[in-house]
């Protein structure tokens, strides 16, 4: 038997314990205590099945030369892991789902259960999607340089992303799931049980937390829109010169080790000045050549400089301070010329 194989019977094994463990686990006395070893071993025999999963034979492995990092088999890797992740999560959510069923006589653990199910399912469905959607290779294409001249008047250089917006959200979501799993069965019961004006309170409380979540996820990455020749820019409904742009710094993120990377520069200014370029879109350009010369034009225009902290008014530790800022020159250079997944920032982010 390879070990895939292995990994597959192990966890499918590991999953019926681990799903009936997490239902008699409440139960008390030493019903409780063989579910918590129950889940212990299933969850030891899940990472097992992960760690066999990565592997292609039996024999030993030795021990690895020094070599360069292979970026496309770390992503071959890591889509697998994502694959695997989230076939364990659906089918563990549908176990989970189908025993949930039966418990008739605690609605409150069932709905507990339930969103746990439901949070597994989703959680499951989008590493799946995550690792099918990163598994198609692009070819990523440098900046080309040209003499034209700057557009005239407002030009929007860098739109809304929905996909950058969701992976530098995705704390938040995974905080938004969690507090759903806490909330919803207190809401239930208090809708059932409890006075109406409580449960009235908790539902607008609820829909008021999601607004406003919603609101900062939109206002994360707003629209920016650059007069070049004014030296003006536009963020949502704030509109400043360049030259109140003081300070600039990398942001960059991939959804999977070795996959195509979303990059951006944040320009930032005096109290909540916020100004984010997405140069790259999971690896691809995300500006027009048009686009490109206005967003250098701001770059050029604004006041950009290292931080410097009160205990080093000079500046000579900025760097070190601040890893992830650039100065002026080096802000130029990468809007001008967004650097490739597969090429090295010039900062060190993460």
């Amino acid at each position: 038997m390879t070990p895939k194989r292995a990994a597959i019977v192990v966890a499918l094994a590991a999953i019926p314990v681990l799903v009936t463990s997490v239902v008699f686990l409440p139960a008390g006395g030493v019903v409780s205590l063989l579910a918590a070893v129950g889940l212990a071993l299933s969850l030891a025999g899940i990472g097992l099945a992960l760690l066999w999963a990565t592997r292609s034979s039996w024999a030993p492995e030795p021990a690895p030369a020094a070599r360069t990092f292979d970026r496309a088999a770390a992503q071959r890797r890591t889509r697998r892991g994502l694959q695997v992740e989230g076939w364990i999560g659906v089918i563990g959510g549908l176990g989970l789902l189908a025993l949930v069923l039966g418990l008739d006589d605690d609605e409150r653990s069932a709905v507990r259960f339930g969103a746990l199910a439901v949070g597994l399912l989703i959680l499951g469905a989008v590493s799946i999607v995550v690792a099918r959607a990163t598994g198609r290779a692009k070819g990523e294409q440098d900046a080309v340089s040209d003499d034209e001249p700057v557009p005239s008047g407002w030009i929007l250089v860098s739109r809304r992303d929905r996909g950058s917006l969701l992976v530098f959200a995705l704390p938040g979501l995974f905080a938004v799931l969690w507090g759903a799993w806490q909330f919803v069965p207190f809401f239930l019961l208090s809708l059932r049980e409890g006075p109406t004006l409580l449960a009235a309170t908790l539902g607008l409380a609820g829909v008021a937390v999601v607004g406003a979540g919603a609101v900062w996820a939109v206002r994360l990455i707003p629209d920016v829109w650059v007069d070049a020749h004014a030296a003006r820019v536009r963020v949502g409904a704030h509109t400043a010169s360049a030259g109140a742009l003081t300070a600039a710094r990398v942001s960059a993120t991939a959804m999977m080790t070795g996959g195509s990377r979303s990059l951006f520069l944040i320009l930032e200014g005096p109290g909540k000045l916020r100004v984010p370029l997405l140069l790259r879109r999971r690896g691809e350009l995300a500006m027009t050549p048009a686009q490109r010369r206005a967003a250098v034009a701001l770059v050029e225009a604004a006041a950009i400089e290292l931080p410097r902290a009160k205990e080093d008014p000079r500046g000579k530790f900025s760097r070190t301070l601040y890893p992830t800022h650039l100065d002026a020159a080096q802000a130029r250079e990468i809007v001008a010329r967004p650097p490739r997944s597969d090429q090295d920032l010039p900062v060190t982010v993460g």
